[in-house]
């Protein structure tokens, strides 16, 4: 997969490659564990016709979208099935991605954002 999570002492890097970071724009995003407020696992579509800065083909979204009256990043080729991060005193109103071993991924997210 093209996503991989870096979990380092006090932030989560959400590592981009290949043809995912072109069309979203970026390689990496850092999400300190203090702007973390929640994380779950949900099935997040996303319209077609969204604001944004990125790609949006298909069921595919990678980028920055305009969801409310804040940026949201948005990572996955498939809708259902992936982490959603809401986050609070951050660029991002929430980070959404998908990656391999959710639930695994989400423990080790609430570990830290625990602490």
């Amino acid at each position: 997969m093209s996503r991989t999570i870096e979990f380092t002492e006090n932030t989560l890097i959400l590592h981009l490659t290949g043809l995912t970071s072109l069309a979203a724009l970026k390689r990496q995003l850092e999400i300190p564990y203090s702007a973390i407020k929640d994380v779950a696992i949900e099935d997040f579509k996303v319209s077609l016709l969204q604001f944004r800065v990125g790609t949006s083909i298909a069921d595919i979204r990678e980028g920055r979208f305009m969801l409310t009256d804040k940026w949201s990043f948005i990572s996955y080729e498939n809708h259902k099935d992936v982490i959603v991060l809401r986050l609070i005193d951050h660029e991002f109103e929430s980070v959404v991605f998908q990656i391999n071993n959710l639930e695994e991924v989400k423990s080790r997210i609430l570990e830290r954002i625990s602490k």
